[in-house]
């Protein structure tokens, strides 16, 4: 364990906080810290080096009532950064032909995608066809850099056991698709976002995709997970006039692995769809919508 990682660890217990309360107190300096990422801190899988997360180091020290620098003293030299440095090794396995286990390399990415840039807002429209049957989905979002260099995003989507494929996936003027790896046996597709410019720190970009599908049975649900805390994310679900299911409710999840918690019944209007809209969507949370047919 590193010597941050000890020092954190040793605040913590200290002051008898849950990392839920740590969150909260950082939320209302304006400091954005998942709960997942402090406990990465404190068992030394990951560290702060980021300029925000430096900034959420010095207000940890205030939070947990240590010395100044006592934990940012400990964080020692920056690793070499610049334009995707630190995500080189995880790329070249994503990219690779031979890649044994795709998901595998993702959880990697996961960890380290998000770090230079984050979701302003985003909008999933599902269509559904007459069939019942998930054509896309047609997603917009407007992304906003961290750092100076951010020109492209990594994208990655799973589809349904019963799908026939991971399915693909277009970009719409505001941007393009690089590079695209499939694991059909698992049903993941993973792809590059090219931004249209390389943006600054602060700078938004907008992001419009179309993720087709392939599915092999009647769709029943969509959802989205978050990797980072969004604060307005809309989900909704088109169905066609010939296919207008006859229950829809929200759920949610606090985890990937967890179990569904449905949270609200959802009303089909006249246009034939239903909406979702989440405030403050958490880190590793899913949300989403599901229907029954008959």
């Amino acid at each position: 364990m590193s010597e941050f990682a000890e020092a954190l660890t040793s605040a913590v217990e200290a002051s008898g906080l849950s990392l839920e309360r740590i969150q909260h107190h950082l939320e209302s300096r304006g400091v954005q810290v998942s709960q997942s990422t402090l406990s990465y801190w404190r068992r030394g899988r990951s560290r702060p080096e980021r300029t925000e997360s430096l900034a959420a180091v010095a207000a940890l020290e205030e939070i947990l009532q240590v010395s100044p620098g006592a934990l940012t003293s400990r964080l020692g030299d920056r690793r070499p950064r610049g334009r995707w440095v630190e995500r080189a090794t995880a790329l070249e396995g994503i990219w690779r032909d031979a890649a044994i286990d795709l998901g595998r390399e993702i959880a990697r990415v996961d960890r380290l995608l998000p770090a230079p840039a984050r979701y302003v807002s985003v909008r999933d429209r599902v269509i559904i066809g007459p069939d019942r049957r998930e054509i896309e989905i047609r997603s917009s979002a407007v992304i906003e850099a961290f750092e100076d260099g951010v020109d492209r995003m990594l994208l990655a989507k799973t589809a349904d056991e019963t799908d026939l494929s991971p399915g693909d996936i277009t970009a719409e003027k505001t941007c393009r698709v690089g590079r695209v790896r499939r694991d059909e046996e698992r049903k993941l597709l993973v792809a590059e976002i090219i931004l249209d410019r390389v943006l600054r720190a602060g700078e938004t970009a907008l992001v419009d995709l179309r993720l087709i599908s392939d599915p092999g049975a009647d769709s029943s649900s969509a959802d989205r997970t978050f990797l980072r805390t969004l604060r307005n994310y809309v989900l909704e679900v088109e169905f066609h006039p010939e296919a207008v299911p006859v229950r829809c409710h929200s759920f949610s999840r606090s985890g990937p692995d967890e179990p569904d918690v449905e949270t609200g019944e959802l009303w089909i209007g006249t246009t034939a769809a239903a909406h979702l809209m989440v405030h403050e969507a958490q880190a590793g949370h899913v949300h989403g919508i599901k229907w029954e047919w008959d």
